[in-house]
């Protein structure tokens, strides 16, 4: 079957898709920090925990999210993931966000994010892989959070010299 033939196949099919009986997963952000901060900019992770509702493992694709600090947007991005929730678990994801100093808010208080994203995923079946490769098939869940994260986290700080060991009884 050539591939138009076939994707004109799975698009009308497309519709029976949605009735795999999988629940989407829920996603809730749960810490947002500055990880590393020098000259050139800052990182902070978005910690999101995400909570398989199905009895089958999800293979969990990409994730796409925003950040704004102050009302303005910082940074957009996508990142893999690169795991798959197992079925009912619960499961920390980290996604790294890095701002240039010149997009860092000036004041030394802590500073108010809003963050939103998503994330596809992949439901079970042959049929469903099939159709995500076609990219018909792109179910997400979404996750969306707001508060504060301090302008005091961790910093880089000058790396230490490598120490020589020598092995016990070595020469």
């Amino acid at each position: 079957m050539s591939k138009p033939v076939f994707a004109l196949l799975a698009f009308a099919l497309l519709p029976l898709s949605g009735c795999t009986g999988v629940s989407s997963p829920k996603l809730t952000i749960v810490d947002v920090h500055q990880d590393e901060s020098e000259p050139t900019g800052r990182r902070m992770i978005i910690v999101v925990k995400a909570e398989n509702l199905s009895d089958v493992q999800l293979p969990l694709r990409d994730a796409s999210y925003t950040v704004r600090l102050d009302g303005r947007q910082v940074f957009e991005g996508q990142r893999s993931p690169e795991s798959t929730l197992r079925k009912w678990g619960v499961q920390e994801l980290r996604f790294p966000v890095a701002i240039p100093a010149e997009q860092w808010p000036s004041s030394n208080a802590p500073v108010r994010y809003e963050i939103s994203g998503s994330l596809v995923y992949l439901p079970p079946g042959k049929f469903n892989e099939i159709l995500y490769d076609y990219g018909l098939l792109r179910p997400k869940a979404g996750f969306r959070g707001n508060g504060e994260v301090s302008l005091h986290g961790p910093s880089v700080s000058a790396p230490s010299p490598v120490a020589q060991v020598t092995p016990a009884g070595g020469n």
